[in-house]
């Protein structure tokens, strides 16, 4: 049957062992994709790293396979865009093995120029996510998409601050939008599509794996203006994509953290090496003169309600700090009385400006 370049094109990005590296080599030997579907095996086992792969390549052109795809991806409204398409994001045809196909769900659309991604580490402390969050939440109310991985952590911390900012977020996908990973962000990766985008480069059922992980944040940054790591590990997949965001030529902020914290040695080593030292979202706009119009109007709304505040419960805002403190540290600290704290706590809680957690514990809101 008579198929155009981009279905062709689908069909063999479904097959495993095309990775983007060998789909790269694969259009330089044979051209457009119909030609590469139609390949003879030994044509294809003579290119370098191949010899191994070409029967397994040769053996998954399904055409049947490929219309289910196609099918299956139109009845959820999956859209997928390949980069021989014209909207094909121009970002990401910048970078080194760019994805050959984008299976995008949502409403949203890329505008590089104005999306910062924010990632950081799985296991990730109070500190690192009400961070993570407050920084998404600024940024999307300044008008920036903000982009990250949909992991546990510092990735849901912040699609869920951009969300609540009442912006758009990103979610860039190391599996197929049919296996989302982790089972207990499913609610989350809906919120996100609805209003923003789930992206990922591999077909609808693939399932997670070590290696979809680290191939995705090359996806990551080249969807963003700057990548922002805000807790991480020395070894961790944040770091991996803040290394392919200087590659690709994106700024690279990092947020400081506790020395004695193995979660923030990633970010103090990137300020140590040059990355800009993060305290707030004016320190990420500024770094763009095209956007440092909008730090004006962030954080607006927040100051006009601390103004607000009498001097009494100022202070008392001023002792609560992003780490949970107990009741009865405020009261001594601040030199009250059991019924000042518990007017005072309530009138922040009131005004937004703090949250109580179990325990009778407070801390700031981000």
């Amino acid at each position: 049957m008579d198929r155009e370049p981009r279905e062709y094109l689908i069909g063999l990005n479904r097959i495993p062992e095309i990775t983007p590296r060998r789909m790269a080599m694969l259009f330089e030997r044979f051209g457009p994709p119909e030609a590469i579907w139609r390949a003879p095996t030994d044509a294809i086992a003579s290119l370098p790293g191949c010899a191994l792969a070409a029967e397994r390549i040769a053996g998954s052109r399904n055409e049947e396979a490929l219309d289910q795809e196609l099918a299956r991806a139109k009845r959820e409204g999956i859209r997928i865009v390949t980069i021989l398409d014209p909207d094909y994001p121009v970002s990401l045809r910048e970078i080194e093995a760019p994805p050959a196909v984008l299976y995008l769900q949502g409403e949203g659309s890329f505008d590089a120029a104005r999306t910062i991604a924010v990632v950081g580490t799985r296991k990730s402390s109070r500190y690192g996510r009400a961070m993570a969050e407050r920084l998404a939440q600024d940024l999307a109310r300044a008008g920036i998409s903000v982009a990250s991985g949909l992991a546990l952590g510092i990735d849901s911390a912040a699609h869920r601050g951009a969300l609540k900012g009442q912006g758009t977020t990103v979610a860039v996908l190391g599996s197929g939008l049919f296996r989302l990973y982790p089972a207990l962000n499913r609610a989350l990766a809906q919120e996100v599509a609805e209003h923003g985008l789930l992206v990922s480069e591999y077909p609808l059922d693939t399932p997670p794996a070590k290696w979809t992980f680290p191939q995705r944040n090359r996806i990551l940054s080249g969807l963003s203006r700057g990548v922002v790591v805000v807790e991480a590990p020395e070894h961790s997949g944040a770091l991996i994509t803040a290394r392919l965001a200087l590659e690709q030529g994106r700024e690279v902020f990092a947020v400081p953290g506790n020395v004695t914290s193995a979660g923030s040695a990633g970010p103090n080593r990137l300020i140590r090496d040059g990355a800009k030292l993060v305290e707030d979202v004016r320190d990420i706009l500024c770094e763009f003169p095209d956007l440092s119009s909008l730090i004006q109007p962030v954080g607006q709304a927040k100051e006009a309600r601390l103004a607000a505040l009498s001097p009494s419960a100022r202070r008392v805002y001023d002792l609560i700090e992003l780490e949970p403190m107990g009741i009865d540290d405020i009261i001594a600290r601040g030199e009250l009385s059991p019924t000042e704290a518990a007017h005072t706590l309530l009138l922040l809680q009131m005004e937004n400006l703090i949250e109580e957690l179990e325990g009778r514990r407070y801390s700031k809101t981000p």
